[in-house]
């Protein structure tokens, strides 16, 4: 028998010190009509993420799940699910000219499966940050010290193409604003849904 919809709806998580999210889970679009699609539909996702205060500031937004165990996690990136492999996480939107200040996604869980049996019990993360005025102050003085050094390296093989670049460096200043101001947490928790299309008829 599919389920059309299974909602929690989470509020001014604690896990979040700077921001809201209600989250709900549903099979494909949500509408009434998927309970009668014979193909079935993939367990979906529905975010909404209020970015408060830092609404309008240049910034990151992460999205994310990870096991009960905290040995498996996956990424939402623009390109889609990655999974987690250590290092900077990997986020799912860049927002050069201010974060919106409600960030709406409605996405498809990792995989191919009809069910969430994979995941059940999995966390789901959201988080943002900021590039701060310091950080921005940061990478100027970073910058102006490598144009001044390159030169030299260059002529010594020692000149890397990153070096030529700030996005890592803003990357990581911006994850920093999220972690060390709390502004990310667990805000949901993965539940069973069933979205395989019902054995024989329409009826729920």
């Amino acid at each position: 028998m599919m389920r059309t919809m299974l909602a929690l709806v989470v509020g001014a998580h604690a896990g979040l010190a700077c921001a809201t999210a209600q989250v709900e889970m549903v099979c494909g679009d949500g509408s009434p009509l998927m309970r009668y699609s014979s193909s079935g539909a993939t367990p979906t996702l529905r975010v909404t993420y209020s970015t408060a205060g830092d609404a309008g500031k240049p910034g990151l937004f992460w999205l994310g799940v990870l096991s009960g165990d905290q040995q498996i996690g996956a990424a939402l990136t623009p390109q889609g699910w990655q999974a987690y492999q250590g290092g900077l996480y990997p986020y799912q939107s860049r927002h050069d000219a201010g974060l919106r200040h409600t960030i709406t996604l409605n996405v498809p869980m990792p995989g191919t499966s009809l069910t969430t049996a994979e995941y059940v019990g999995y966390g789901l993360y959201l988080g943002h940050g900021v590039y701060t005025q310091q950080a921005q102050q940061q990478v100027a003085s970073r910058r102006a010290a490598l144009n001044r050094v390159k030169p030299d390296m260059v002529a010594k093989g020692r000149w890397r193409p990153d070096f030529d670049t700030d996005d890592t460096f803003i990357w990581t200043l911006i994850q920093k604003d999220m972690t060390d101001n709390g502004k990310y947490g667990r805000v949901y928790t993965i539940p069973y849904l069933d979205c395989t299309p019902p054995q024989s008829g329409g009826g729920s």
